[in-house]
């Protein structure tokens, strides 16, 4: 399941927003994004009658929220996830450097983040597993990783190791209006972190994320619980218009560079189409020792 073994340097979103600023001026024009609607909404999820606030109710399904089966630490080290007591300590360091990266934009409430490596094969769902189980380390908190890797998807690899490979996921859920939230959100074998799969393999397009229902999900996956961080792992963004379509729906935007595997025009062009107020930053994956 693993990509890299080793993750380091999160570059500062500052210094991308400078970068990119720069090259606008002397471009004299900026690039255009793909033009996808807001996702944000101030939609109440409460109903009326409601005397529970939608603290209390998180408080009280995250004391409820027991797994059937959770991994052991030898099984998540063999499948390269981080745990408290991981034995790999470069790397809960570099995840944790990660998580502190993205609570301090977002200082209050929870977020959405899109993780994508810059180039195929180059660890963007490496690092958006492991920045979920990460940001699960905290008890008070809770995430939700939702696998919209429609080239190549990885999360269903996990949900079938705790025997759960026929659960929906969310290729049914945009196709099939009658299924709920309910019906795609499964467990990870992993203490408060669940993972919505991509469910069927059948051919589908970028026009999946453009739909309002793609665009719905993700804000009540959001809203719903205050305590829910979601990392949404998505298409390489130098091949897949999947991926900026994401980035735009998204809070943030993780970029995964592989280790001198992108020249710095490359990077600049992907960088230009990013929302600078959305780049949180690029890791750079499997640098050497």
């Amino acid at each position: 399941m693993t990509d890299r073994a080793k993750i380091a340097n999160v570059r500062s979103i500052v210094q991308q927003q400078q970068g990119k600023s720069i090259r606008r001026k002397r471009k004299q024009s900026g690039r255009s994004m793909v033009p996808v609607g807001s996702a944000r909404s101030k939609k109440n999820l409460r109903a009326p009658s409601d005397s529970v606030s939608l603290s209390d109710k998180a408080r009280a399904d995250l004391a409820n929220m027991q797994e059937a089966k959770l991994f052991s630490d030898r099984q998540l080290e063999l499948l390269g996830i981080v745990h408290p007591r991981s034995k790999n300590r470069p790397l809960v360091d570099a995840m944790r450097q990660l998580r502190t990266k993205l609570y301090s934009l977002k200082q209050n409430g929870n977020f959405s983040v899109l993780v994508c490596a810059v180039t195929p094969e180059g660890g963007g769902s490496f690092v958006a597993l492991n920045l979920a189980a990460t940001i699960a380390f905290d008890k008070s908190k809770t995430s939700l990783l939702v696998d919209a890797n429609l080239h190549n998807p990885v999360i269903h690899k996990l949900t079938k190791l705790i025997g759960r490979e026929d659960s929906h996921g969310l290729v049914e859920y945009l196709e099939h209006p009658e299924l709920g939230i309910e019906n795609i959100v499964s467990p990870s074998g992993i203490p408060r972190m669940r993972v919505i799969p991509i469910g069927s393999h059948a051919e589908v397009s970028a026009e999946h994320f453009t739909s309002a229902r793609y665009k719905q999900l993700m804000v009540d996956i959001k809203e719903r619980y205050d305590n829910r961080f979601v990392v949404v792992d998505g298409p390489a963004m130098a091949t897949s218009a999947d991926a900026r379509v994401l980035s735009d729906i998204c809070d943030y935007t993780v970029l995964v560079l592989p280790y001198g595997g992108v020249t710095p025009g490359t990077l600049d062009s992907i960088v230009d189409e990013i929302d600078e107020r959305k780049l949180a930053g690029i890791v750079i994956n499997d640098q050497p020792g």
